[in-house]
């Protein structure tokens, strides 16, 4: 095993920079979005138009994968990502929304990278190991729930006192964490990994020749992703509007991260040993289970087991679910993971672009009936597909 994590060890290291950064980015984002924008149904905008800048970063990453390699592909697209942050700064120094757009959509970039992680450790493992690599890529962004959240409310008010905002600390930590992974990756790659090579890929197939089998792996991985950014994107607001602090947001996000990551490396294990179908079914109870917990959102208490466990459902049938079609792009050949991330983004994006309308007119509780909905159609999507743990 330690062989093993020897491989991937830098990019476990990227993961954990990124994540830092991003979730500290993800944690102000509405709130800033709202503080430099007298349009309140624009205020999904910015999260929107980031996950647009991470689908272009994963096209970004395949072309350069199979251009120079991996690592390089990984290094470059977080280092991209690092200059967002700092747009993003700078859109909050002068009250642009615009520069807050823009931003958004560079560190976007960076992120997709941080996804992309978890498919290269799956890519470098041996056989037996490969959902494990997955699992522990997705792991390390635990550092990211615990450190990117609670440094924005450590340190909100020191930059509310230097910089006259107490948004801003979230993109500081946001482009120091990018910079950094990309640095990790660069400087502690071994020389003779695989991952220094160019991809070569077999088939490069559209999404209209894809099989059932494809299909429905990216449809079970778009719709658990979506329920969780519907829900998580728009609970800063709602803790903010029930007179709440910001330090509260960052004490919640972070209990919703922690559960999107902390048990992973246990996950992958029994994903290896048992296959992807029945983690993916359990992730879907789970994530109905959080829906109905997150009714009872005016306590505070309740809102944490809520987003803890909406998290907790997320990482059973994600990890689940990416180590399905890691096996399945191995074995075919395609590039099934950039298909499916992509629309993953598209997914995303809808939610964020819809958030400013549908928070504001339909409310906090509604948004969780909504999610209540897709989560049944999402655990009838996992129990349809029979043939999941053979992947």
């Amino acid at each position: 095993m330690i062989s093993e994590v020897k491989k991937i060890f830098h990019l476990l290291l990227s993961v954990a920079f990124s994540s830092t950064g991003f979730i500290a980015a993800v944690t102000i984002t509405v709130l800033a979005a709202r503080e430099v924008s007298s349009n309140p149904y624009l205020i999904g905008f910015p999260n929107a138009v980031g996950v647009a800048g991470a689908v272009i970063g994963t096209q970004m990453f395949d072309k350069m994968s199979q251009k120079y390699s991996k690592n390089k592909a990984l290094s470059n697209t977080f280092l991209i990502g690092s200059l967002g942050g700092l747009v993003q700064i700078s859109s909050l120094l002068i009250d642009s929304f615009i520069l807050l757009l823009v931003g958004a959509f560079i560190l976007g970039i960076g992120q997709s990278a941080a996804l992309q992680t978890r498919y290269v450790a799956s890519f470098v493992a041996s056989e037996s190991f490969k959902a494990t690599a997955l699992s522990l890529a997705v792991w390390f962004s635990v550092f990211g729930s615990i450190f990117g959240p609670r440094l924005v409310g450590e340190y909100s008010a020191v930059f509310e006192n230097w910089l006259g905002s107490d948004l801003i600390v979230g993109y500081f930590i946001a482009t120091f964490g990018m910079f950094l992974a990309g640095l990790s990756v660069l400087l502690f790659s071994q020389k003779d990994s695989a991952l220094n090579k160019k991809l070569v890929i077999e088939k490069s197939l559209k999404l209209s020749e894809l099989d059932s089998t494809a299909r429905l792996l990216t449809k079970i991985l778009v719709l658990n992703h979506f329920v969780m950014v519907l829900i998580m994107s728009a609970t800063p607001l709602h803790i903010k509007d029930i007179g709440e602090t910001i330090k509260l947001v960052g004490t919640i996000i972070s209990y919703h991260t922690l559960g999107m990551f902390l048990l992973s490396p246990i996950l992958g294990k029994l994903v290896d040993k048992y296959g992807s179908k029945l983690f993916a079914v359990v992730g879907s109870l789970i994530l109905i289970l959080s829906c109905v917990v997150s009714l009872f959102n005016t306590n505070i208490l309740f809102l944490k087991i809520g987003l803890y466990l909406l998290g907790l459902g997320w990482n059973f049938t994600y990890i689940a679910t990416s180590s399905a079609i890691s096996n399945y792009s191995i074995s075919k050949g395609i590039n099934l993971n950039i298909k499916s991330d992509s629309l993953v983004f598209v997914g995303s994006s809808i939610a964020h672009i819809s958030l400013g309308f549908t928070y504001l007119n339909f409310g906090y509780t509604n948004l969780i009936y909504f999610g209540l909905l897709i989560g049944g159609y999402l655990l009838f999507s996992v129990k349809k597909f029979t043939s999941l743990k053979s992947l």
